[in-house]
């Protein structure tokens, strides 16, 4: 059967996390937007929760998150009661969030950089009925540079939009969104 064109939504998600380690390292922050299939946002403002940590969770991170995290300010943020929500909360209102865009379950795919990693954290709990209302398929923006980087021309490569590097859920998600633009003008668009 040949493929046809999707008009599905795309949620792009971007975690902070304290480590990579799935049997303990926890989601510290997360953004997420949602793009009509042609990358329009949906809401401008998008979603954006701080979730609380203890003081040992903190000191039991590497020393790149504690160096990273300390600077960007999200461990602080992690620590203050008053600017942060429980995993459980964040679960269920970012589940609220996608909903509202994208009623229907198993329509709209998970996007984002690496987001592979994400996945990783957001099919567990309390966000694992996030990711059941996603579709299974996921569009990993790193993928495509990957792929440009071994067959992209030079050209081509050089106006790939530059990343701040910041590793902050908000400004990484709108990066990644911006990247994407960049590759389907450069690679997909045929107008």
């Amino acid at each position: 059967m040949p493929e046809s064109r999707s008009k599905e939504p795309l949620v792009w998600i971007d975690c902070e996390m304290t480590g990579l380690d799935l049997s303990k390292d926890t989601v510290m922050s997360l953004a997420c937007f949602v793009t009509d299939a042609d990358l329009s946002f949906l809401d401008e403002a998008g979603y954006e929760a701080f979730i609380s940590h203890t003081q040992e969770q903190m000191d039991a991170m590497g020393d790149w998150c504690k160096a990273h995290h300390g600077k960007s300010g999200l461990t602080a943020t992690c620590l203050d009661p008053t600017k942060t929500k429980s995993a459980e909360q964040v679960a269920d209102e970012l589940l609220e969030y996608i909903q509202r865009f994208c009623p229907e379950r198993k329509k709209a795919l998970l996007a984002g950089n690496t987001v592979h990693a994400d996945k990783a954290f957001l099919v567990q709990e309390p966000y694992r009925k996030v990711m059941r209302h996603l579709h299974h398929r996921i569009l990993d923006v790193s993928a495509i540079k990957e792929a440009a980087r071994r067959w992209a021309p030079v050209d081509a490569l050089k106006a790939v939009p530059r990343k701040t590097g910041k590793h902050e859920a908000k400004s990484d998600i709108l990066e990644s969104i911006e990247e994407a633009r960049y590759y389907r003008d450069v690679f997909f668009k045929k107008d």
